[in-house]
């Protein structure tokens, strides 16, 4: 028996997703937890911070805790970013950092019970298949 020989069905895994961008005050991601880890993503430099994967109505969507005060809060709250939860992330403000530099300050908002699994809808123009 050869490989070829084997009659499977597969189901094709997605590792892939948008990495979220916070460009403008008030931008945000909503979705339900997919995955969470507090080593899972790197930053810049290429060290660890945490990464909070969420699917929304658009896809899969990763944050990286690269930012300080984002890997604050999801550092805080990691007992919370439970996969099945519903959370949200939103860029709410600036502030001036111990070097004189623009930092960005986020809010992270996480349900208190599991909420329905989301299923991305597309056009059939979009349709990835």
């Amino acid at each position: 028996m050869t490989s070829n020989d084997l009659d499977w069905e597969f189901e094709e895994l997605s590792t892939s997703g948008t990495f979220a961008t916070f460009k403008s005050l008030g931008d945000s991601y909503t979705g339900r937890i997919e995955r969470f880890s507090l080593d899972g993503g790197t930053d810049f430099d290429g060290n660890p911070v945490p990464l909070l994967v969420l699917a929304t109505v658009d896809g899969t969507v990763k944050i990286t805790g690269s930012q300080a005060s984002l890997r604050r809060q999801m550092t805080d709250l990691a007992t919370r970013l439970t996969v099945g939860h519903g959370c949200k992330v939103t860029y709410d403000s600036d502030y001036e950092t111990k070097h004189g530099t623009k930092g960005k300050s986020f809010a992270v908002a996480v349900t208190p019970k599991p909420v329905a699994p989301i299923v991305p809808t597309y056009s059939d123009d979009e349709a990835p298949f």
